[in-house]
């Protein structure tokens, strides 16, 4: 008789490691990193010291592997949300000078320098959202949520709903596709576009409920609800000491950015 190969089964045993620092770092090291930076934008409250941040976040992007990725994301909030967030502000703010006015809208210094705040705080904001959601699994989140005492159920419940957006996004997908198979017509303008994706909700609103339901039958066929400690396949390293470092380094420059704006306000 053949000796069974176990080595699948010592892959579990091991941390999971991507080969990559910011992958590699623990999800609760990089959002402490990321509030951190995003939190000493709104402290600071700065034009440059904003799209400093903002670029630091591209530079991590670009480290992790996923600049790609995270820009088919970012561009779309820096053209819609951060581009209309400087515009409403510098044509509706009152200031001291007007520089151009046309009915209502009357473009002043001080409305061009909100604009641009806004906007940077906005990118800001936003890049380091998609950059923690580009570079962290859920599962990995969860299981640290999970060590830091959160309980299992509203756990799964948080990793339920990010799986059930990209399993629904799957299925979108491979639906619209079979409509092109068939020849129906999907893109072009709106009116197209809302008559395609209609006969869509049917079978996707089915197939989530189906889901729904393999997934409670899974759960109770692996004793979910059982009144013991829950074990996991996953694991993940232990956090490094230059982590740690890096983590404090980052808290740190939040102090002393608030301890920096007190000493400005009372002066």
């Amino acid at each position: 008789m053949k000796r069974l190969d176990w080595s699948f089964a010592h892959d579990y045993l091991k941390p999971r490691l991507k080969g990559n620092f910011v992958l590699d770092l623990n999800p609760m090291s990089k959002a402490n990193i990321l509030i951190a930076i995003t939190l000493s934008a709104f402290v600071v409250f700065d034009v440059a010291y904003a799209f400093a941040l903002t670029a630091l976040i591209l530079v991590f992007a670009a480290l992790a592997g996923k600049f790609k990725s995270f820009m088919k994301v970012y561009w779309k909030i820096v053209v819609f949300f951060a581009s209309l967030l400087f515009l409403v502000r510098a044509a509706f703010t009152n200031g001291s000078t007007v520089l151009f006015q046309m009915g209502g809208i009357h473009v002043t210094p001080e409305g061009i320098h909100l604009g641009l705040i806004s906007a940077a705080l906005v990118m800001e904001f936003s890049g380091a959202f998609i950059l923690f959601m580009e570079t962290t699994e859920m599962d990995e989140l969860v299981y640290m949520l999970e060590k830091k005492g959160m309980s299992h159920t509203f756990s799964y419940i948080i990793l339920s709903a990010f799986q059930t957006i990209k399993d629904l996004s799957k299925s979108s997908q491979t639906i619209m596709d079979s409509q092109r198979c068939r020849g129906i017509e999907t893109e072009g303008s709106m009116l197209n576009r809302a008559k395609a994706f209609v006969p869509v909700l049917g079978p996707l609103v089915l197939g989530a409920i189906s889901n729904a339901e393999e997934k409670s039958i899974a759960m109770d066929a692996r004793a979910f609800s059982a009144p013991s400690k829950h074990t996991s396949l996953l694991l993940l390293r232990e956090v490094p000491t230059s982590e740690h470092l890096l983590v404090w380094f980052f808290d740190l420059v939040l102090i002393l950015t608030i301890i920096g704006r007190i000493y400005v306000w009372i002066a």
